[in-house]
């Protein structure tokens, strides 16, 4: 791509010119007249200066098929490398905070083993961002959930997941003194939350997937509780529950760390993962590449690998959460 090309891209980018001057270490004067001379070019005015900086019709769509012509060049780098060097490039995957914390330091050392070559940059934020991000052609890929339908989405099924209610034995207890008679029904038959109202809940924010859905559970049913926290991060989620006599949701893709730290605790102070009545609803967990993105080999083994390592993992929650 030349170079007036990407002064154009920073500058619609940045909206400000002297930024884009920063970021391409020339001066604002250079950076203009890059811009003059495609409007000349091309005989259309690509930005409109006041009252504030900003891209015309012409400018927008210049921007789009730029957008196109640096994705695929990317991709022709990218697989000239691989074909020079053997397997070599980059790999840029989107995924949530939580998610990422568990899956990354199990699957991302297993493939760089075997892939030496291959730099893997992760992001990580909620599906939304993650999907205005593939379609602008910063990612690879993600992992979504309940990603929104877009005929430019290559979309590979992972799982349909449960919401768990997860509590601390102490903490159902001191709220519900009769409830060890209902422990193997409620493992088997789930639990009605109707039942847990008096015990405080801490939850994410309502942009979470997990919370709006069970958001939506609570309505159509009627059911109010108490929530008198809410957090974003998962790990505090679970320290509250544990020690903090509160009561939290996850879905099964997010059991994995209290499975492993309930290992280490005694029976009676253990976290507790109860299915819930009614709740039909599942969060599909899907991974999403680009329908018009190049395919290389080693994003496509990736992507092979990291479904598999993701529906083996959900398949060995469900089976301990129904042998425990």
């Amino acid at each position: 791509m030349n170079i007036g090309f990407e002064m154009f891209l920073l500058a619609a980018e940045e909206m400000n010119f002297s930024k884009a001057a920063e970021r391409a270490f020339v001066t604002q004067q250079c950076l203009s007249d890059h811009i003059k001379r495609l409007e000349e070019t091309y005989h259309v005015t690509l930005f409109k200066r006041r009252p504030h900086l900003e891209l015309t019709p012409e400018g927008q769509a210049m921007r789009r098929y730029l957008g196109k012509i640096q994705f695929l060049e990317n991709s022709m780098k990218n697989e000239l490398d691989d074909i020079k060097s053997g397997l070599s490039g980059t790999i840029i995957f989107g995924i949530s905070n939580t998610r990422g914390s568990i899956m990354i330091p199990e699957f991302i050392p297993s493939f760089q083993k075997d892939f030496p070559k291959i730099n893997i940059e992760v992001i990580l934020n909620d599906t939304r961002e993650l999907e205005k991000l593939l379609l602008q052609r910063k990612l690879d890929m993600f992992i979504g959930v309940n990603t929104s339908p877009h005929v430019l989405f290559l979309t590979t099924p992972i799982a349909k997941e449960r919401i768990f209610l997860v509590v601390s034995r102490p903490t159902i207890e001191k709220y519900c003194p009769t409830a060890e008679a209902k422990l193997m029904l409620w493992k088997t038959k789930g639990v009605d939350l109707n039942e847990f109202s008096h015990i405080p809940f801490v939850c994410s924010y309502s942009t979470s997937t997990t919370t709006f859905t069970v958001q939506q559970y609570l309505m159509r049913n009627h059911i109010r509780l108490n929530t008198p926290i809410n957090v974003s991060d998962f790990n505090i989620l679970m320290e509250l529950c544990h020690k903090g006599g509160y009561a939290t949701f996850a879905p099964i893709g997010h059991i994995s760390p209290i499975l492993q730290m309930n290992e280490g605790l005694p029976e009676e102070k253990q976290l507790m993962c109860f299915p819930i009545t009614g709740m039909n609803q599942r969060m599909s967990l899907d991974l999403i590449r680009h329908r018009e993105a190049q395919s290389l080999s080693f994003m496509d083994e990736f992507a092979v690998r990291l479904v598999s390592h993701l529906k083996a993992q959900n398949d060995w929650i469900e089976r301990r959460l129904s042998t425990s």
